[in-house]
């Protein structure tokens, strides 16, 4: 598994560069140009994304938090009451 790794390392790394030789230990490795402007600027929009998108994701789950307590508290008191009513007048203290 591992000399496949690095055989498929290789493979994909002289797909992706020109190795040339310049002399008799010396090579040049030429590489294809990358725009990093465009890509800062796709990185930037996807960051603003994610960004607005755990914003929403906060709001619904602070609203749905508050939901479950408001319910939580109601279902207290109407047990409270309950229990209030079915209690004997001495038990009381």
């Amino acid at each position: 598994m591992k000399r496949m790794l690095v055989a498929l390392c290789a493979v994909s790394l002289l797909a992706a560069c020109e190795v040339k030789k310049t002399g008799q230990d010396t090579y040049k490795v030429e590489t294809n140009e990358v725009n990093t402007k465009e890509i800062e600027a796709n990185a930037r929009d996807a960051a603003q994304e994610t960004k607005t998108a755990a914003q929403e994701f906060g709001k619904d789950a602070k609203e749905a938090g508050r939901d479950a307590a408001k319910a939580t508290g109601t279902a207290l008191e109407k047990a409270g009451k309950k229990m209030q009513e079915h209690a004997k007048p001495g038990d009381q203290k």
